[in-house]
This record gives structure tokens, sequence and C-alpha cells, in this order.
């Protein structure tokens, strides 16, 4: 499991580009639909999926062998809350990035992000779960992995650590934004690659380039740094991994969208807005098949 985000709502932005995508004003978008729906806005709302619900859904009574935190960015943590503390879903592994960032308990009085989260994050990563008080009784491992650090309980599951490095974080602890500290990931699995960059940006990209050859950075799917914006957008490092299939957590709003770039190089590119909740499975015999939130098979990538 990497990151996490259980808000139901559509910012101001979203809605703007919705609308625009269906040729609407904002107030006919929140106001008008077909039989089915009151709102295309209430239809939209209905494409995201809570992530606890998903995982009582699909795995339900199973723990999470391996939680990641890419990076201390609030829209990567809310519903940690709910999901470890509240539902008690049992976690094995913590993976998280070693920064100095401090987010005071009053910054969230007025914000749409609970300070709850925040404070279970704190605990999460010093090894407190919601039944213990850290130390030799806690219930998960805190691991703090790095660029270059190998141990066969990733290396075995075909993860590939890109990002980050010590200067990564220390550069972003010096500057106060996180996104160039976040973990960036390789996942191999029959053969197909895909990389999950958090909000890899600029500076994370050139590091992984310098690190790493072209053959090394090859991936089928890509999922979009940034949630598909420009600022994650590096057009040398997208070359080289050529994914044959990009998406995008979010994407398509107007002023930030990197949407058509990626299309210069991938064959398909998605979006959580329009397509819901993106389920993308290997097969053993390295078969992909993509689903939408209906479960309807939208795409394949042959082997």
């Amino acid at each position: 499991m990497i990151d996490i985000n259980n808000t139901k709502s559509l910012p101001g932005e979203d809605e703007k580009a919705l609308a625009e995508h269906q040729g609407l004003s904002t107030y006919e978008f929140k106001h008008s639909a077909g039989a089915s729906f009151r709102s295309w806005e209430q239809y939209y709302k209905s494409l995201l999926a809570d992530p606890y619900d998903y995982y009582r859904d699909n795995f339900a009574g199973r723990p999470i062998f391996r939680y990641v935190q890419t990076h201390p960015d609030m829209d990567h943590m809310s519903g940690l809350h709910r999901f470890f503390w509240q539902e008690r879903v049992n976690l094995i592994n913590f993976w998280d990035v070693k920064h100095n960032k401090e987010l005071a308990e009053d910054s969230f009085e007025h914000g749409k992000y609970a300070y709850i989260d925040w404070a279970v994050y704190q605990c999460l990563r010093l090894g407190v779960g919601p039944d213990d008080s850290g130390g030799d009784s806690s219930r998960h491992k805190v691991i703090n992995a790095q660029r270059g650090d190998l141990r066969s309980y990733w290396s075995d599951d075909g993860i590939q650590i890109l990002s980050p490095t010590s200067k990564l974080i220390d550069e972003c602890n010096e500057c106060g934004d996180y996104n160039d500290c976040s973990y960036v990931l390789k996942f191999t699995h029959a053969g197909r690659n895909v990389v999950l960059p958090g909000d890899a940006e600029k500076s994370s990209w050139e590091a992984i380039l310098a690190s790493h050859s072209k053959e090394d950075l090859r991936c089928d799917v890509l999922k979009a740094s940034h949630h598909g914006r420009m600022s994650g957008y590096h057009k040398e490092a997208v070359e080289c991994m050529a994914p044959h299939t990009v998406i995008c957590s979010v994407g398509k709003k107007p002023t930030t969208d990197a949407s058509v770039e990626y299309s210069k190089v991938a064959s398909r590119v998605l979006s959580t807005r329009y397509n819901g909740t993106i389920k993308v499975k290997i097969w053993d015999d390295g078969d992909i098949w993509i689903y939408d939130h209906t479960g309807s098979r939208i795409a394949v990538i042959d082997s």
C-alpha cells in the first residue's frame, strides 16, 4: 500500500475541469445530469473510492505487509487515522523518509485536512501502533530505506528504490518543500515494470537519470508524478522510461496538466478524474489488464 487519501470532495479546480470536459458551466455541473444521478458533481464523486472501503471489499482480515509513505504531504496521508487506528488494520512494515517537517495543530483549523492524521503519522514513524507504546512492543517495523539500499524482504518482492537519497532529503529539509524526497519505486513482476514516483519533481528525476541507465528505467506502466502536473513531468526521464500506459491520479486540470506531454511518449494516458478507481493487474504470463471503477477491462498490454 502506497499513500492514502480518503477525501470524497471535489476541489473547486476539479469541478471547473470536469464541467469544462462536459461543456457545462460550473452551475450546470452542480445541478444537472442524467436520470441516474442528481448532478454531474454527484456522478464524479461516485467514482471516488474510500481506501478503507476498498480494503474491506478486497482484502478484509489481511494485514498490510508494507505501507509506504512516499513523503510527508497531507494529501498523501489523509485517512491514516481511520485506516490504522479506528479500523485497527494490522500493519507489519512502515516505510518513511527521515525528514524534519513539522506541523502545528492550529495550522489545521481552517484547512481541509485533519490534525489527527498527522498525529497518527508521527506515531507510525516512531513505531507506535494504536495498541502499544512503541519500543519492543511495537506492532510494526519502521524502514527508512534510500536509493541503493538492498534487503531481501523487498528485493525478493521485485522492488527497486530509485529515490530518494540523503542529498535530496537534506535539500528538502532546507527549502521546506518535500516533493523531491518522495520515494520513487520500480516494481517488477513477470518481466513487467511499474514505476510509482509519488510527487517527485525535477531534482529527483535528474538524480535518477544520473545514476541509472535507460534500460534500468524502462517501464510498462507509469503512475504520473505529482498527480499528472507539469511540475512532476520530466521529458528526458519519461522518454527513458518509455511507458506504454501512464496513469494520472487526478490529471487534466486546465492550467497544470501534463497529459498531452505524456501522450507524446505513451500509447495511453488514463486519469482517475475520468475513469475513477483504476486497477492494474499483471498476470504471471506477463499480460497486463487495466480496469476502471466498474470493474470493466479498458486496456490490455500483451506480453
